[in-house]
């Protein structure tokens, strides 16, 4: 790669993208590198055949074209390997720039390179230096700018901060933006920033997660261990959406209503967004050339009650893709986990991943809700799991609790092992398998990370839990109770979630208590495109969870939880009039864990 020779022309393109991306077509354009299919996948539906390696290869990667609308017809499989053409788009590199002065961006953000300028594709990204070589000179003389040139396209997307900064107004068009960061707790200095801005240090506040720095057990300070911290983003549409509502400034104009991401009866495009996890690695996990990695922030606490930027290699361990289209107004929810996270190096040995939840007491409303799950895996048999009981988060109500003596933040429990998803498909673990062994019979992914990361799951359609396990499944459950095993760890409140929750010191619930709601809380509702039978369903998994989300304005003006649902955590009055978001400290002992308002759940 020489980005000296290549930087007049790709910066030439590069303005023409980020005004009228005239240069590389972004629309959804489906891969016709494998032609043949089986009896039962269509022909209008091109992202659902079989991974092949040419699309694995293609060196003009395109986001696949949504499915047709759901009708039963498109086989779990179909839609798993529609799952594997987004991952294969997203992680493949945004298009470079050239040479760019240290704080200026060096991509077109939001766009995957299409081979016009330099051939880079999702096998060029699997190198486990990918992102090293764009910063060191070894590779590239990149004038010393640390964000360099080797980016993934969804890591470019606009970060939660951009799209909402704090005590800064709107900023302009998403496509050559530096990225720049301003919470209401810390302004980033220019040359700190990096695309990876790990703000985040909890599963929506329900339990911080940790790999254990020596063997299996975690330390007596969990804070001495590998944390996993996390990221939102989300891509042009959303952004430039969020922007036309806002224009130049907040507080200029009454709230809107209701909020709806494209595409919607009013808007076009399609909104994107990710949720990214990353863990603290070892050199020896670096040299593994097992993750993919890069250099993100993170924060520390600086001792005088303030907050410092850090900037570090962390490895990518978990990824959460929701897209919105039409055929599919409540979000298509794919996720990514990595094969280690439960396990040392694929040796069988477990990694002793562990969570410590933010609550010691969890009950459910009504009290005598049912505390069991009932998963379809797709095997033609459903399967029953008994949920912990109400109560203190203690092994008697049915808590894995790891013995030992261990300096926890006032009102946390555990430390609890991980244990993996109960609702992994069949068809999932199919195509998991092909994908792989397509890898594995080229030589052009030998020493690739994306070897190993596999697909957890895809949800596309709202629906009702199956109702006991005597029934026969419903194929519309498969995938009901999806769950990464990085980013929804903990039962009931996420991993087996369905309807809502009240996080401590919500709606009622105690500041050291988790309220489940299972029963009768309707998740799904007033979503303008759905048909009238699942527009009104106790939804779980991701697609639940973000259903209890909604936004629109009730008469006393705050937000309540009635559509028209938009699915996002992001957006409410406080980041529509500038309030912006806080950027989590990464403690270093439970002294430095301090009570934050629960953002999330609604």
């Amino acid at each position: 790669m020489t980005s000296t020779l290549r930087a007049i022309p790709i910066y030439t393109c590069a303005l023409a993208l980020a005004t009228t991306l005239s240069c590389t077509n972004t629309k959804p354009v489906a891969s016709v590198a494998n032609p043949s299919k089986s009896a039962t996948q269509k022909a209008s539906f091109q992202g659902g055949l079989t991974i092949a390696l040419s699309d694995l290869n293609a060196t003009n990667t395109r986001l696949p074209v949504e499915p047709p609308p759901y009708d039963g017809s498109i086989s779990r499989e179909e839609y798993a390997n529609f799952a594997w053409r987004q991952f294969i788009y997203l992680n493949s590199p945004a298009v470079a720039i050239g040479v760019e002065p240290q704080g200026t961006t060096t991509v077109v953000r939001g766009v995957a390179d299409d081979n016009k300028f330099g051939g880079r594709n999702f096998v060029t990204s699997g190198d486990p230096d990918f992102f090293k070589k764009g910063v060191d000179p070894k590779y590239n003389p990149n004038n010393g700018n640390p964000l360099g040139y080797n980016q993934l396209t969804w890591e470019t997307f606009a970060h939660r901060s951009e799209l909402f900064p704090a005590n800064a107004p709107p900023q302009g068009s998403l496509g050559l933006r530096n990225p720049d960061y301003y919470f209401s707790n810390v302004t980033v200095p220019a040359a700190m920033a990096r695309f990876n801005n790990l703000d985040e240090n909890s599963q929506i506040d329900q339990n911080q997660i940790f790999f254990p720095k020596n063997g299996k057990t975690p330390s007596a300070n969990p804070y001495d261990d590998y944390m996993v911290l996390f990221e939102a983003k989300v891509n042009s549409a959303e952004y430039s959406y969020i922007n036309s509502l806002l224009g130049t400034a907040y507080n200029t104009k009454p709230l809107p209503q209701s909020i709806e991401f494209p595409p919607s009866e009013t808007t076009s495009g399609e909104s994107m967004e990710v949720k990214a996890a990353w863990r603290e690695m070892s050199d020896s996990l670096i040299k593994s050339g097992r993750y993919h990695t890069a250099e993100a922030m993170y924060y520390t606490s600086d001792g005088h009650g303030g907050v410092t930027p850090q900037v570090k290699t962390f490895g990518l361990v978990g990824l959460h893709i929701l897209r919105k289209t039409k055929n599919y107004p409540t979000f298509i929810y794919t996720t990514f986990e990595h094969v280690d996270n439960l396990q040392y190096n694929g040796s069988g040995e477990p990694s002793g991943l562990y969570t410590i939840t933010t609550y010691n007491t969890m009950d459910y409303t009504p009290s005598d809700a049912p505390t069991t799950a009932i998963v379809n895996n797709g095997s033609g048999t459903l399967h029953s799991f008994e949920l912990p009981r109400s109560g203190m988060v203690i092994d008697s109500n049915g808590y894995n609790i790891i013995p030992g003596t261990f300096d926890l933040p006032t009102n946390y429990a555990g430390p609890i092992p991980v244990s993996p998803s109960p609702a992994v498909t069949d068809a999932v673990t199919k195509v998991n398998n092909h994908v792989l062994s397509v890898m594995n019979g080229s030589s052009l992914f030998d020493g690739s990370v994306w070897k190993y990361y596999r697909l957890a799951g895809i949800q596309v359609q709202p629906t009702n839990e199956d109702s006991s396990v005597n029934n026969k499944p419903d194929p519309q459950t498969e995938d009901f109770f999806l769950a990464n095993n990085i980013i929804e760890s903990t039962l009931p409140g996420i991993q087996l979630f369905k309807g809502g929750v009240s996080d401590p010191n919500t709606r009622g619930a105690l500041i050291n208590q988790l309220i489940n709601e299972r029963t009768n809380h309707y998740n799904i509702q007033q979503v303008r495109g759905l048909p009238p039978s699942t527009n009104q369903v106790v939804m779980g998994g991701c697609m639940g969870c973000h259903g209890n989300a909604q936004y629109s304005l009730g008469k006393d003006g705050k937000a309540q939880a009635t559509g028209p649902t938009i699915f996002n955590f992001l957006t409410k009055p406080e980041t529509l009039t500038g309030q912006g978001f806080v950027a989590d400290v990464r403690p270093k002992n439970s002294s430095e864990v301090k009570a934050r308002t629960r953002a999330y759940m609604k």
